[in-house]
């Protein structure tokens, strides 16, 4: 059943954009889980590329090419709106990969900068936060990416460093010390659970180290192989032609089996090898879901980062053309449509081998 703050009676207006109208009339509009219906129309939210509201209006760009204007929408406009936003902010959070597998915690802030301080709610997830701008694309920062966590006193803001590029978060009022604790506490807690497992510093969520910067890497890569992946380990490790690296992930897909060994790496942990093979980027999962070896063309930094930002989500990286083909019923539809790393990644990706008998032969092949 359907609230009476997600019902209105409106005027809709639906066009080709920049083009002739197709339809209009007036009509019950509803906001549902994962669609706005209005009349015989229903626009799911993966769609809902914009939403622009003003002047007891709201126009909607619908992808690929249509444009929905809804009017007259009365006393109902402010409680419907904030309801239409809610839905499709939290549909649209997940369709570009930006959501957890635990409940966040949310603060209502701005992104503070030099072009000004549009509205944005911080979704801290145990992972990472996402940033869920009133304008533009959601988006994730992977506590595993930030170098710096500091408070701006003029403005009053957090300022997140995420690699190069870096973001203001301000206009929190009393919260914001609260958001600023919980990412802190979140990003904290992941760094000592990596240092209890591995007995050292220097470890971050989704980061591949370099041996030459861990201490007993031999002995450590040793204990977090699986039985399974022992001889795809070896065979990597002797075409590698630079410093091959190992990183821990908490995934976010953690479906599947697992694959164990006489260490004890908690779920949804997994132990990830990296290693280049001159411009390729070779991706193995040593231990925890069973996953297919990977090889991208591109930098090893440039490709760990890219996963990171994806917190190695596998399934979209796994589609196939045709699973990828971008219509109306593709679930990951608007992530490959404009998620950034995912469309790098997907297309640096040169070979996605399943562990059969054949592995080590078409794994030769595809370095070759």
């Amino acid at each position: 059943m359907v609230s009476d703050t997600r019902r209105a009676e409106v005027s809709f207006e639906l066009s080709v954009r920049d083009g002739p109208i197709l339809q209009s009339a007036a009509a019950e509009a509803a906001v549902g889980d994962d669609a706005l219906n209005v009349g015989p129309l229903s626009v799911s939210y993966l769609d809902a590329d914009t939403l622009d509201i003003g002047s007891y209006r709201i126009a909607i760009d619908v992808w690929p090419d249509r444009r929905l204007v809804l009017t007259q929408l009365g006393r109902r406009f402010e409680t419907f709106v904030a309801e239409l936003r809610r839905a499709r902010n939290r549909e649209r959070v997940a369709g570009l990969l930006a959501h957890g597998i635990t409940m966040p915690e949310v603060f209502a802030g701005a992104i503070v900068s030099d072009a000004g301080r549009p509205g944005c709610d911080v979704q801290v997830y145990d992972t990472h936060l996402t940033i869920v701008p009133s304008v533009g694309d959601p988006w994730q920062m992977p506590f595993g990416t930030l170098s710096s966590i500091q408070t701006q006193h003029d403005p009053p803001a957090i300022v997140l460093s995420d690699g190069p590029a870096r973001v203001s978060l301000g206009q929190f009022g009393r919260a914001l010390d609260s958001c600023r604790a919980a990412i802190v506490a979140r990003r904290d807690e992941q760094l000592r659970a990596l240092a209890a497992l591995t007995g050292q510093d220097g470890f971050a969520d989704g980061l591949g180290r370099a041996a030459s910067r861990v201490h007993g890497f031999a002995r450590l890569l040793e204990r977090f192989t699986s039985r399974e992946r022992v001889r795809s380990r070896d065979v990597i490790l002797s075409v590698a032609t630079g410093e091959p690296r190992l990183g821990f992930v908490q995934l976010l897909d953690p479906e599947g089996e697992r694959l164990e060994s006489g260490s004890a790496l908690p779920a949804p942990w997994a132990s990830f090898l990296l290693a280049s093979c001159r411009d390729l980027t070779i991706l193995e999962i040593l231990m925890g879901p069973a996953a297919a070896t990977y090889i991208f063309r591109g930098d090893i930094d440039a490709i760990n980062r890219d996963l990171q930002s994806l917190h190695f989500r596998r399934a979209p990286l796994a589609l196939s053309a045709a699973q990828a083909e971008q219509t109306t019923l593709n679930p990951y539809r608007l992530a490959l449509r404009r998620l950034e790393p995912l469309l790098q990644l997907r297309s640096a990706t040169i070979a996605r081998l399943n562990h059969t008998e054949g592995w080590e032969d078409a794994c030769r092949a595809a370095l070759a």
